[in-house]
């Protein structure tokens, strides 16, 4: 009896010993942006009842991450993770429900129910991105049809909005994008002949085609993993004001923010035109693009420190390619990157700004003569506040076209021709929170 129990034990602990194994490789692939391989190993724990797995599957079903988007799958490893005490999956499922139909719910709660610990699924059987189910377009209603559109917008990289039937802004502009590359007329309509043709859109060729990859003539302008642990040298960046320091991580700037009831007023009376210019940088970002805290954040207006900057000069033609991994670890917070032309750094250029816990989450600006455009915007919230890296692809070419990836999804592209010149160099400015650059590679 008692050898029994002993064997009985070690079998356990085995299980849980492998259990524990596949969840950790899984979050190897997943930090590496490596999503199909993390999506079959999270499956294997998964099948394993393990809750870690299961909620981190509903976390890359519904940002699409290795897999076509699909709220209901989201959904039911939400459920099933919720139903075994995971800490953060049952606001997580009641958040997405909000964005979901009735039918969709119904169909992942019958998913959840039918599930059984072991039984194989599509994470673990394939290692290619898994379809959602997709109902008959006759059958569906006008909610549902829009729902599907949007679905299917979102799985080729344009910005729907969240996946709930409703007509909005964000809908007609992602309609009329998508109008426009395969050049149709730009009605912004939702049809049953525009989701026949989404659904015959093949996702792989989509991707290809929308993030241009270097090619072997392609010349690196700038390359830094800071493993020398000195950012002064080889190549050497200048900390224009507050303070950087390289750790383990990578390139690494703090800069505090502190709670106010009234946040002072921009400077738009300076004699400074960089200062003007991110002044009217964060008029345009409040006012035109309807800034917008999170619950977390809203309220008291974050009042950040004395920003950090830095930059490093890298001549690069007027068509480049940037890539870089970044982490971000508090909210909210603001971090503007980009290239300059000429010698100031902080004057004309463009700029990547995200914003963390706000609406818009990531927006485009172009710098000039201390005025400050908004050239395109992510309308949408970006997590990044998860103690990862995350991967940022720019690319910009002959003819103006920019576009930018945050991991496998493409938020911004945009055509812009209002600079036209080569640009010098490369600059960051942490304007409130805790962000580490883990590498950056610049080329033309």
């Amino acid at each position: 009896m008692i050898t029994q129990r002993l064997v009985l034990s070690l079998m356990l602990f085995g299980f849980v010993g492998l259990a524990n194994a596949d969840y950790d490789d899984a979050m190897h692939h997943y930090e590496r942006q490596e999503y199909r391989q993390a999506l079959q190993e999270f499956g294997d724990a998964a099948r394993s009842d393990d809750a870690d797995a299961q909620y981190m599957l509903g976390r890359m079903h519904e940002a699409g991450n290795g897999t076509a988007q699909d709220f209901v799958q989201a959904h039911k490893w939400y459920n099933l993770a919720a139903a075994r005490g995971h800490s953060h999956a049952t606001e997580a499922r009641d958040s997405l429900a909000e964005r979901m139909t009735t039918e969709q719910i119904a169909e992942a709660q019958q998913a959840a129910r039918e599930w059984q610990p072991g039984e194989s699924s599509e994470e673990e059987t394939t290692s290619e991105p898994t379809t959602p189910s997709r109902p008959d377009i006759e059958t569906l209603s006008d909610r549902e049809g829009v729902a599907e559109i949007q679905r299917e917008l979102n799985r080729l990289g344009y910005d729907a909005g969240p996946v709930d039937g409703l007509m909005g802004a964000r809908t007609r502009d992602a309609i009329r994008e998508y109008q426009a590359d395969v050049d149709i007329e730009r009605d912004g309509q939702a049809s049953a002949d525009l989701l026949r043709r989404l659904r015959q859109t093949d996702s792989e060729e989509e991707a290809t085609s929308s993030e241009p990859t270097p090619d072997a003539s392609s010349r690196v302008v700038l390359q830094d993993d800071f493993s020398d642990d000195d950012y002064r040298r080889n190549p050497s960046w200048t900390v224009l004001s507050g303070d950087f320091e390289v750790d383990e991580d990578g390139l690494r700037s703090i800069v505090e923010t502190q709670r106010t009831p009234d946040r002072e007023s921009p400077r738009l009376g300076s004699d400074r035109p960089e200062e003007v210019g991110l002044a009217m940088l964060e008029l345009i970002l409040n006012q035109t693009g309807n800034l917008e805290r999170d619950e977390e954040s809203a309220g008291e207006e974050p009042a950040p420190g004395e920003p950090a900057r830095i930059f490093v000069n890298a001549p690069v033609d007027n068509a480049f390619r940037m890539e870089l991994e970044l982490a971000s670890r508090q909210r909210p917070g603001s971090l503007e990157l980009g290239v300059f032309q000429g010698n100031q750094p902080q004057g004309t250029g463009y700029r990547l700004v995200y914003s963390s816990g706000s609406r818009p989450g990531l927006s485009l600006i172009r710098l000039t003569s201390g005025n400050a455009e908004v050239v395109a915007r992510h309308q949408g919230r970006l997590d990044l506040e998860d103690g990862r890296f995350h991967s940022i692809v720019w690319t910009r070419d002959e003819n103006g076209q920019m576009q930018v990836h945050v991991g496998d999804q493409r938020l911004l592209r945009v055509q812009d021709d209002g600079l036209l010149d080569p640009f010098e160099g490369f600059v960051l400015a942490n304007q409130g929170g805790d962000y580490t650059l883990r590498r950056i590679t610049l080329e033309e």
